[in-house]
């Protein structure tokens, strides 16, 4: 196995050792390749207080190489391509959450499988895309209505755009 650039350089950007990159940095969330707490809010493990702004622009470097390192190791694994199941909770409701998103704005699995990083057969069997998807109801403007300034819709169609076997209402 080659060694990760950016692990090496993750590890010596900070030689002092006063912040670890991989547990003093925050929580990082793998779907979105963020991190879900701002460095400002970042509390020092042995002062208790936050970091001072020398400290923070040092964590925002380290966190950029961080995400390198995310985005490197997601490219060097060939062999499994999908995840194949959410472990923490708050990761679970964070995945359930971008996949409902993701429905609600008309993406269809496919494109929610390459964005998600899961199976589409999977994403299927969760989720249905029709449990989702909302149509909103056709409004109809008479024209002459509108050509007076009335601007009321009806909740009808003219008898002229009737469906075959539709009753009149």
């Amino acid at each position: 196995m080659e060694k990760n650039i950016f692990y090496e350089q993750l590890i010596k950007s900070e030689p002092l050792g006063f912040v670890d990159p991989f547990a003093d940095l925050g929580e990082f969330d793998r779907f979105q390749l963020k991190f879900k707490i701002p460095v400002r809010e970042l509390v020092n493990k042995y002062s208790g207080e936050h970091y001072s702004p020398q400290w923070q622009k040092k964590i925002e470097e380290m966190r950029s190489l961080y995400i390198q390192y995310q985005i490197s190791i997601r490219e060097d694994d060939t062999e499994n391509t999908f995840e194949t199941k959410v472990r923490k909770q708050s990761d679970k409701e964070s995945f359930e959450e971008d996949v409902i998103t993701y429905l609600k704005l008309g993406f269809r699995f496919a494109e929610i499988e390459k964005k998600m990083n899961r199976s589409n057969k999977r994403l299927r069997n969760q989720w249905k895309r029709s449990q989702y998807v909302e149509t909103h109801p056709a409004v109809i403007y008479n024209k002459q209505d509108l050509q007076a300034g009335y601007a009321k819709s009806k909740n009808y169609l003219p008898g002229s755009m009737k469906l075959k076997g539709e009753l009149c209402s």
